[in-house]
């Protein structure tokens, strides 16, 4: 997921580079401190007044994501534990870093075990004060950790997603990898999502504090319901393209996917796709499915480079590929017998729309839940399916609840270039939808009909 920030900070880290090489020293700290001064009032203005521009912000105001402050707090966190490995006496080895990973693989099933047991202790009918505090101060325990182990570790990944990015495998960049690849591992915030009811349609995000309870989500999502007739939920993102990155706390083939998914938004900030994100549905798809497309294949390499497991490349999904035939569905459903998650999601998207199409919301509504509840009897805990709900999964086109034919495109042309960084150039320069379109045609790709 991509925010503003991310052009902010590389543009505050180009002037501190460019201000390095070119003044004197105390040019540059005087420089520096201006920068630092600027950024603090703009983050410091717009909380302290508590002033919202939309009935999303209004209704989360309270629990909504300091994004500014948690940027600069872990830039300069991040670089400075940078700069301090660098001096001759506090080395770091290659051999630390890599001890550094081996316990972060065994670490992420001890603290998912470890929260697993909070859980349980919390939701007991009866719960024990005592157990449930014991269960907390393993989760504090490890989370504090977590902390101390990922400068090393995010420096190593972070080269070797870099070196994966420049190599001729994926052939993207140069020898100079820009922006440099710099991210935190961490809770990702979490994201309130707006659609109109009578349609699925996203309307506004706001990013949300990560720690926010069940019980505030619902009060958010039921005060915009009941005083603004806005469909919305609170989804917990994958990632975020701050800078550095924001990289959830997740097992390391998923972490290094994260990593490379998140660069690539940061990447695209220079050239016309990425700075159109905001600008049109179909690009912020384009956008997302890209960088899904490029986090999968590179973090593969990156995960084969740092384990020694053979590379597999990443095979087109079945949501990537023309609609079967209900006919041909419902043949391979009586063959297998088994239940398909991206069937059973793509039936409930193609139902809610012609509910809605014909004017019955209410009856939309209930039967989501109803196909929510029944997701229940196959093991996937999904807190809220809704307009909201199909209106942000529906922007990554690979995924089931997408109508969007732009994965497909994507895969077409994916096929027709030696590698993921190719595609990658062949679209950057892209910052309108027609003009995809006419690339499309170009190479030979069948557009879909809008009838």
């Amino acid at each position: 997921m991509w925010t503003i920030g991310s052009l902010l900070l590389i543009a505050f880290n180009t002037a501190v580079r460019l201000v390095m090489f070119r003044v004197g020293r105390r040019s540059r700290w005087v420089f520096i401190s201006i920068l630092l001064l600027v950024g603090f009032l703009g983050w410091l203005l717009p909380t302290g007044d508590k002033r919202s521009d939309s009935v999303a912000e209004a209704a989360s105001l309270e629990h909504t994501y300091g994004l500014v402050s948690w940027e600069f707090e872990n830039f300069f966190d991040k670089w400075s534990h940078r700069v301090w490995t660098v001096l001759p006496w506090t080395p770091t080895s290659e051999e630390d870093r890599r001890a550094a990973l081996d316990r972060y693989v065994v670490f992420v099933e001890e603290l998912r075990t470890a929260k697993a047991d909070l859980d349980r202790a919390t939701s007991k009918e009866n719960p024990d004060a005592s157990v449930i505090y014991d269960a907390q101060s393993v989760v504090d325990r490890l989370i504090a950790e977590r902390d101390g182990l990922r400068d090393g570790l995010e420096e190593y990944l972070e080269q070797v997603i870099a070196d994966v990015v420049r190599s001729d495998e994926v052939d993207l960049v140069g020898s100079f990898v820009w922006p440099p690849v710099d991210f935190r591992i961490d809770s990702p915030p979490k994201l309130l999502v707006t659609s109109p009811r009578e349609e699925i349609s996203r309307i506004e995000d706001v990013l949300i504090d990560p720690d926010i309870s069940v019980d505030q989500m619902s009060e958010i999502e039921h005060e915009l319901v009941d005083s603004h007739d806005l469909s919305a939920v609170v989804i917990q993102t994958g990632g975020l393209a701050s800078y550095p990155n924001v990289i959830p706390t997740t097992g390391l083939k998923r972490l290094v996917d994260v990593g490379a998914h998140e660069w690539l938004h940061v990447y695209l900030v220079f050239y016309p796709l990425g700075r159109a994100y905001f600008d049109d549905g179909d690009i912020r798809s384009m956008n997302e499915t890209l960088a899904d497309m490029f986090g999968r294949e590179v973090g593969l390499r990156v995960h084969s480079e740092v384990t020694g497991e053979e590379f597999v490349a990443p095979v087109r999904p079945e949501t990537a590929s023309k609609q079967a035939t209900e006919a041909e569905d419902e043949d391979e459903s009586d063959e297998t017998g088994e239940f398909s998650f991206n069937r059973f999601m793509g039936e409930t998207r193609e139902k809610t729309d012609e509910l809605l199409a014909d004017g019955l919301i209410d009856e939309a509504e209930a039967y989501m839940e109803a196909r929510r509840v029944e997701l229940l009897d196959h093991n996937y805990q999904i807190r809220k399916i809704n307009q909201a709900y199909f209106a942000f999964h529906g922007t990554y086109a690979e995924s089931p609840s997408s109508t969007s034919p732009i994965a497909r495109y994507l895969w077409d042309l994916r096929e027709q270039v030696d590698s993921v960084g190719e595609l990658v150039k062949l679209l950057r320069p892209l910052g309108m939808y027609n003009e995809f379109e006419e690339l499309l045609i170009e190479y030979g790709v069948e557009l879909e009909s809008d009838e």
